[in-house]
């Protein structure tokens, strides 16, 4: 498995996170495991990837929409769409909260932040200074990558950042609670 460090810029941004958070500002950290997001804020995947999960994290969504084994779940006042599957239980929705779990995220919001301190709405310099080893690759930063548990075992991205108009514009990962 590979990770891409972050430089002593993002310890140092580490300590800016710990000062916003004492100056009541809201900071929903983003943390890797492996080859998973493990943890958004107070929302922990990697002990409960159930929708009912994420809503006592994140509160009520602002909505839900089934498709197939899939439900995208908006949480628009915040800026987070999460992605819920549910590949082992026929006739329950996958939109119900007990039912669905957790496969990926893409946030927008400013108080989503990686361990490093990158955050959506900072300048898009931010990545490579924060992130020196990242490589751009389907449209993407890839921030941390990891062997892929499913198939050959090649690289995955773990967790990316998408840029837009010289500013991060969000972050996106790979969650993986509800298998393959």
């Amino acid at each position: 498995m590979r990770r891409i460090a972050a430089t002593a810029g993002g310890m140092l941004a580490l300590l800016t996170i710990g000062a916003d958070q004492a100056a009541g500002q809201s900071s929903r950290t983003i943390v890797t495991r492996d080859a998973f997001v493990s943890r958004i804020g107070t929302f922990k995947p990697a002990e409960n990837p159930r929708l009912s999960s994420a809503i006592r994290a994140f509160g009520r969504p602002s909505s839900r929409r089934g498709r197939g084994s899939a439900c995208t779940v908006r949480w628009r006042g915040i800026g987070l769409k999460i992605v819920f599957a549910n590949f082992g239980s026929p006739g329950q929705s996958t939109c119900a909260a007990s039912t669905g779990r957790a496969q990926s995220f893409v946030a927008t919001g400013p108080t989503f932040t990686t361990v490093a301190g990158l955050r959506p709405g900072q300048p898009s310099a931010q990545i490579k200074a924060l992130y020196p080893e990242t490589e751009f690759d389907r449209g993407a930063w890839t921030l941390v990558s990891a062997a892929n548990p499913y198939g050959d075992g090649s690289e995955s991205p773990v967790l990316r950042a998408f840029a837009k108009g010289g500013q991060v514009a969000s972050l996106a990962g790979w969650i993986g609670g509800a298998g393959e």
